[in-house]
């Protein structure tokens, strides 16, 4: 039977397919043309005060000056989109040279027009975009780590006492992090154009500050996959709950707040790594463990959490994952009382 917006869904109300989809485009729309809009407003403003200062110097028909302008801005301004700065710069350097050859303009005046779209692209560039992007890439991160940190402790003592109402509690709590997502996401979109600015005015390598936002918001995803699995998988589904896996959620969530307060105070996160790993051998002593499905995937998401969280902090890929290889972790000595299901 069709449930679209014509036939109602079984037992519900209709499904409004069509307006939806149309509400989606709007909005993917809308969030296309806003993340354009800063990028188009700088390079007109830079060709437009480019022509202003080149008529205010009496130069005639001015070309040159707003397209070295254009090159220059988006040179500093757009790592991440080069082929527009590679044309413009193409586009002017081959009318510089056919204007010389045909004896349309000297070199002196290519020399101005190159010095006049530099200064003016350089003005705009530092006028238009933020000098310390790190700083705003931080001040979104806190939220999500305060979050994970406040959440995972919820799910470890939900887990401890068998507690299902505190750990639906702290699905839902996690699911409100979407607007910190979506921020998070425009920020880094904002700030990647002052890259350049934010290097040459902190010493900041704004790519590394963006390494850590995503891998932060990976393990926000992961940990949220992981609350439902102990919510509705372990709890609600009454799986016997491994006795080495709240103390796991809790070394991950004392780790994450370690890497809060870092990024908080401006810092790198780097206090947080040992501490993060010691979660993550929490997976070697489950090993002695009888292990439902979801409290399996409970610990696995843990363990993914663990790895971008790893990885935010400044560790290779390729490190982070031999930290973690518990394949080759020697056998877990017994703990006293610990027994398995």
């Amino acid at each position: 039977m069709r449930t679209d917006s014509t036939f109602p869904a079984p037992g519900g109300p209709p499904v409004p397919d069509r307006i939806d989809a149309g509400r989606n485009w709007w909005r993917s729309t809308t969030a296309a043309v806003r993340r354009s809009l800063p990028t188009a407003v700088q390079i007109v403003a830079a060709a437009a005060l480019a022509i202003l200062v080149a008529l205010l110097l009496g130069l005639d028909k001015p070309i040159g000056a707003p397209l070295f302008a254009v090159t220059t801005i988006e040179f500093v301004c757009a790592r991440h989109r080069r082929s527009i700065a590679t044309f413009f710069f193409g586009l002017g350097a081959g009318l510089a040279i056919a204007a010389v050859a045909s004896g349309y303009r000297t070199l002196d005046r290519i020399f101005i027009d190159l010095l006049v779209g530099v200064a003016v692209a350089m003005l705009v560039a530092f006028a238009a975009n933020s000098r310390n992007g790190a700083a705003k890439v931080n001040e979104t991160l806190v939220p999500l780590l305060n979050s994970m940190t406040i959440n995972i402790r919820s799910i470890a003592g939900a887990l401890r006492t068998g507690d299902a109402e505190a750990a639906k509690a702290a699905v839902y709590a996690l699911a409100d992090t979407d607007d910190d997502l979506r921020r998070l996401r425009e920020v880094l979109l904002s700030v990647r154009r002052s890259a350049v600015i934010t290097l040459w005015t902190t010493g900041q390598d704004l790519e590394a500050y963006s390494t850590t936002a995503r891998e932060i918001g990976y393990a926000v995803r992961n940990t949220r996959v992981l609350a439902r699995h102990a919510w509705w998988g372990v709890l609600h589904g009454g799986e016997q709950v491994p006795r080495a896996l709240p103390p796991m959620l809790e070394a991950l969530a004392d780790g994450i707040s370690l890497m809060r307060d870092e990024i908080g105070q401006g810092d790198r996160p780097k206090a947080a790594q040992p501490q993060l790993i010691s979660a993550a051998r929490w997976i070697d002593v489950m090993r002695g463990e009888r292990l439902g499905l979801a409290s399996a995937a409970v610990a696995a998401d843990a363990d993914a959490a663990v790895l971008n969280l790893l990885i935010a902090t400044g560790i290779p890929l390729a490190r982070a994952d031999a930290l973690l290889n518990h394949a080759e972790s020697p056998a877990p000595r017994p703990i006293p009382g610990l027994v398995s299901a």
